[in-house]
């Protein structure tokens, strides 16, 4: 196995998530080879075939990447594996995704990227792969991802692959604080609502100084999850059964009152400005009651020095109105178009998804998407509790649209976010929203047929 590393830009922070990776990879359980079942299939169908593999910096890729050379011995396939920044993955992708035969598999983001690479034309979809049991063996079972994971790696009826990372928007909570001031974990928002007004300015700092409320991402783009979450929430979703966005509709306009209350009366000041390095650090501090965030950020809770780590709960996103609406998000694996040899790249994704390697990702701590994996005890022993019993449920009943299913999803993040940033600044909501909603239709009659 080749393994070359480019320099990723991980700002802020990021010397955090560097220690994170190298304590993943050093950590790994036993090795054990396919189990008995999958002995069967024929794994060197493809022998001689080489890869160039494509993945981000992520606890997943850290764990894994010591196992990849049994998946050379296996097939006798050579694998090529360089590992980006997700900036500079996606630069390399808009180059090398146009040249025959230059990619083989690389990391895809569904609900960010996904639609984008399957309308250029530039995903090979896997349906037929999974339905062949000459190309997947009998202990794949497809099935045995969770449903709404599965969900989230099909973009338009097209499956781009397995997921290897999941995550679920969470509420984090400080356990002592919530016992102190005898504060029930909110299972609502307005449970919520109520929690950070009460604990609002209490003391819960070093030496007793006061805290806010709650603290989250507050930079308009960034916070496009928090967004969606409380849009489904308040039984909301993005689009009119006839394709109008939903911008200046009535759960939307709820859900950016919402925000607006919580993050502009019960958050740091200067929340607008914050994406999740400034949110967690403010958390990390002793500085906020509650947090909200996606629950891939538990490692950084879990290696920190924070004299708060082992004091924070992790709970479900709160039910709205509408039911529960907190939303899920993958990370996936794809086949390139234009790959010189599918066939062995769906190998090379099947194996590293399989029962056994997701197994061991779990023993490294990596939140991943395969139902039974989470029955193992001893694999899920690195895992919170609470967090682990949220992610699985999250799992079988989360929405899978954090963002909206959208080509120029990127544009339509920025237009969003000016949205939720004047709901914070407490600015006149509706009249953002409704500018909103008419660029979004403008947005989608250029990159779309609606």
């Amino acid at each position: 196995m080749k393994n070359r590393t480019r320099q990723s830009r991980l700002g802020r922070h990021g010397w955090l998530v560097v220690v994170l990776l190298v304590l993943l990879t050093a950590c790994g359980g036993s090795r054990s080879g396919p189990s008995a079942s999958a002995v069967k299939f024929n794994w060197r169908q493809f022998q001689g075939a080489k890869l160039r593999v494509l993945l981000t910096n992520s606890p997943w890729q850290g764990a894994i990447v010591g196992y990849v050379p049994q998946f050379e011995e296996l097939t006798g396939i050579q694998v090529d594996l360089e590992v980006y920044s997700q900036d500079d993955l996606w630069k390399t992708l808009d180059t090398d995704l146009k040249q025959p035969g230059r990619v083989d598999v690389f990391a895809v983001i569904p609900n960010l990227d996904g639609i984008h690479y399957l309308s250029a034309g530039q995903i090979q979809p896997v349906n037929a792969y999974l339905k062949d049991p000459a190309l997947t063996a009998s202990d794949y079972r497809w099935e045995d991802f969770f449903p709404k994971f599965r969900a989230a790696m099909e973009v338009r009826g097209a499956i781009l692959g397995p997921p290897v990372m999941a995550e679920h928007l969470s509420l984090l909570y400080r356990k002592d604080v919530f016992k102190q001031y005898q504060v029930p974990v909110p299972r609502t928002l307005d449970e919520l609502e109520a929690a950070a007004r009460l604990l609002h300015m209490k003391p819960m700092g070093t030496r007793g100084a006061p805290g806010v409320g709650i603290v989250s991402r507050g930079h308009g783009p960034v916070t496009t999850g928090l967004y969606a979450s409380l849009l489904h929430s308040m039984g909301g979703t993005w689009f009119t059964n006839g394709g109008r966005p939903t911008m200046n509709g009535p759960q939307s306009l709820a859900a950016l009152e919402w925000i607006s209350r919580l993050l502009g009366r019960y958050a740091p000041p200067d929340v607008a400005k914050f994406n999740w390095p400034e949110a967690v650090a403010v958390f990390l501090d002793g500085r906020a009651a509650m947090y909200i965030e996606g629950s891939s950020i538990y490692p950084l809770i879990e290696t920190s020095s924070s004299r708060i780590a082992e004091q924070v709960g992790f709970a479900p996103f709160p039910s709205g109105p509408g039911g529960a609406g907190g939303t899920v998000a993958v990370r996936g694996l794809a086949i390139a178009k234009q790959s010189a040899n599918p066939g062995a790249a769906w190998l090379f994704m099947q194996w590293m998804s399989g029962p056994e390697i997701v197994r061991k990702a779990l023993m490294h701590g990596v939140l991943v998407a395969r139902e039974s994996a989470w029955k193992d005890r001893t694999a899920r022993s690195e895992v919170p509790r609470d967090l682990a019993e949220g992610l699985q449920q999250a799992g079988r009943t989360g929405v899978t649209d954090w963002l909206p299913p959208m080509v120029a999803v990127t544009s339509a993040r920025e237009v969003i976010g000016q949205v939720i940033t004047s709901a914070i600044l407490g600015q006149d909501v509706r009249a953002a929203a409704a500018a909103a909603e008419r660029r979004l239709t403008e947005i989608l009659a250029a990159t779309e047929k609606r």
